[in-house]
């Protein structure tokens, strides 16, 4: 029998000292390093949003939302009465992004949340392609012609198999004459054009392409099924 020497009984000081550097803090993972890259890239998403992102129920998202925040990697709020709690990046969360901090805007919070869904259907959902957000195409653009030489900005571009689809996602009332502007530099710009519009736009975009003749241009209700985006 080999006899176990005992020693004098650990101290919890000493307990204290003997755990890792690292006790307590949150690592990032590969996944949320991407998660937090999108949301850079969308300013915003909302927590319902987040859980189609990585294919689970709500309450994970929620789990998941709480995790970050313990990190520091994220702030969440409601923004606007008529969506659900927003996710946006802190300084901290934000050290990899190529992209600003977005100070909180409610005025903009429902364009967000829209512009999100369309993306999360179409690229994350149906795979259709890969897409290219708002505020990478504001970069490209001012670093090849100039900061204030771009012209109207989609909402974001989808790249699929070689051509440039321009996503548009209006949910307020335009002019006509706004509408028809934005249609024809959209139009002559990119391969294809896809409308995400409140009902009440449907029509007005449709006459607009008809009239114009603009046929690459494709107006689709909003908010989009799957059954929509295939007909497009």
């Amino acid at each position: 029998m080999i006899e176990e020497k005992v020693g004098p009984p650990v101290r919890k000081e000493e307990k204290k000292r003997r755990r890792r550097t690292d006790y307590g803090s949150v690592k990032a993972s590969e996944r949320d390093l991407e998660l937090l890259e999108l949301i850079g890239e969308q300013y915003a998403v909302t927590v319902p949003q987040l859980a189609r992102l990585i294919d689970r129920r709500l309450d994970t998202a929620r789990s998941l939302r709480d995790r970050w925040k313990r990190a520091g990697w994220i702030n969440s709020g409601p923004l606007s009465l008529k969506a659900p709690s927003f996710v946006w990046l802190t300084t901290r969360g934000a050290a990899n992004s190529q992209f600003r901090v977005w100070p909180p805007n409610p005025t903009l919070a429902l364009h967000i949340e829209a512009m999100t869904n369309v993306r999360i259907l179409l690229e994350h959902e149906l795979r259709f392609g890969e897409w290219e957000c708002e505020r990478a195409i504001a970069q490209r653009l001012a670093r090849a012609h100039g900061r204030f030489n771009h012209g109207h900005l989609p909402d974001g571009i989808l790249h699929q198999d070689g051509e440039r689809i321009a996503i548009e996602v209006e949910l307020s009332v335009k002019s006509r004459a706004r509408l028809k502007e934005i249609a024809e530099e959209t139009s002559s710009k990119y391969d294809r054009v896809w409308y995400f519009v409140k009902p009440k736009l449907v029509p007005v975009l449709r006459k607009i392409a008809a009239e114009n003749l603009y046929p690459n241009i494709a107006v689709c209700v909003y908010p989009p099924t799957a059954d929509d985006a295939y007909s497009l």
